[in-house]
């Protein structure tokens, strides 16, 4: 599979979250293809089309820039984008109890650390 054709809506979801995570301040949709695509593989308006889709889903935001232009910056941190897909399957779980028990196990004892003193 090329890259162009073997990219999940999800992977270019992710690849437009982290530039913007990346580059940590408001970006037009040519700057993002410009970080995003390094390879020349995507074009820009694969990128505008997930943008759309990502503020569809108010994970990015989209605020006027100059003349025509438009600025796009993610909706979320990092971190709080985790958390909040941590909340939804954890909620969305039979049994919270048990998926947060197979959660832990998978940690780190650094992590379990962080994780408690985040609770503390």
């Amino acid at each position: 599979m090329t890259a162009k054709r073997g990219r999940q809506q999800g992977q270019l979801e992710q690849l437009i979250l982290d530039t913007l995570w990346n580059n940590g301040q408001p970006m037009t949709s040519q700057q993002i293809l410009d970080l995003a695509s390094t390879d020349g593989d995507l074009a820009l308006t694969t990128v505008l089309t997930v943008l759309s889709r990502l503020v569809e889903k108010n994970l990015v935001t989209r605020q006027p820039g100059e003349g025509r232009s438009l600025l796009f910056s993610a909706a979320q941190t990092r971190e709080q984008h985790a958390a909040d897909l941590m909340l939804s399957l954890v909620t969305s779980a039979g049994n919270p109890a048990l998926a947060f028990s197979h959660f832990a196990n998978g940690l780190s004892a650094t992590q379990i650390k962080a994780l408690r003193d985040s609770l503390g």
